[in-house]
């Protein structure tokens, strides 16, 4: 059964996926920061907002709404935003170049980076692969939009039924 994005429970499945690949985070070392994820509202649907936390290997927390908790930083974005870079995720297995976090929030067109000092901007940019990383999982996950609709199958299952 596939669970909705935007969710704690789309959240949650990152986070089992990625105790499931602890040797792939654990190769790109340390990873401590918490932070919120913002989806914008569209559409008359309520803006959603969740905290993710991360200490050495693991994702420790995953929740939503923001709480007045002190965050490193929030990644905003409409769901439009958010939607291309996850399908882009299951279709290719991982973000391009174009739908990586690093592109989406560089110029605040798709994502927009909010913080309240350096130290938490730092961290995006500290800890972005395995951010990155940890988003990728979602290539992993049956997940389904507040449309009804899913993100496209992967580009090798595609290219396989083709032939």
């Amino acid at each position: 059964m596939p669970v909705p994005f935007p969710s704690v429970a789309f959240f949650e499945s990152l986070q089992a996926e990625m105790r499931a690949a602890r040797e792939r985070f654990a190769r790109l070392g340390f990873f401590d920061t918490t932070f919120g994820i913002r989806v914008l509202a569209e559409g008359g649907a309520p803006t959603r907002e969740f905290v993710l936390g991360f200490e050495v290997f693991d994702c420790v927390r995953a929740t939503e709404g923001l709480n007045g908790l002190p965050l490193d930083f929030v990644i905003e974005g409409s769901l439009a935003a958010w939607r291309g870079m996850f399908d882009t995720i299951h279709a290719l297995g991982a973000a391009d170049t174009a739908h990586s976090l690093n592109t989406l929030t560089h110029f605040g067109e798709g994502l927009r980076l909010h913080y309240d000092d350096p130290d938490g901007h730092d961290k995006l940019y500290r800890f972005a692969e395995s951010i990155q990383e940890f988003l990728d999982l979602a290539s992993r996950v049956d997940f389904v939009y507040p449309d009804g609709t899913r993100p496209p199958a992967r580009l090798e299952a595609r290219q396989g039924s083709a032939s």
